[in-house]
């Protein structure tokens, strides 16, 4: 990792969202995909060496707390166009700084499947 104060900032936003975690009021599986997307997401940009690549994702990671605690959403915010409208082809795609959680979770059907054949 880069600097000391860099350092600094990464723990402690992990430290804020494994908090927000401990305290978050919805079910039990937003809670681990919330401690579970910190870990992957931490671990996957720990050899980062670049200071400047390093502040984004520091800052990208606070803006994604923040909306999960105002908006009690612990998913990342979909970029989505308006309804009826199609995104020119002719231009460069913007891609979205992460990826929505993919369908290999699995559905709430599966994991309540899962809870009725244990039983």
């Amino acid at each position: 990792m880069g600097s000391p104060a860099l350092r600094s900032q990464a723990l402690s936003l992990y430290r804020r969202i494994l908090r927000a975690a401990r305290t978050w009021p919805g079910p039990q599986e937003e809670v681990n995909y919330i401690r579970n997307e910190a870990q992957s997401t931490f671990r996957q940009n720990r050899a980062l060496d670049d200071a400047t690549e390093i502040g984004k994702q520091i800052e990208e990671g606070e803006h994604r707390l923040e909306y999960a605690l105002h908006y009690h959403i612990p998913y990342p915010r979909l970029h989505n166009l308006p309804t009826g409208t199609f995104q020119r082809s002719r231009h460069r795609k913007a891609k979205p700084a992460y990826e929505p959680p993919s369908m290999a979770m699995g559905s709430l059907k599966d994991l309540e499947n899962e809870q009725g054949a244990s039983r």
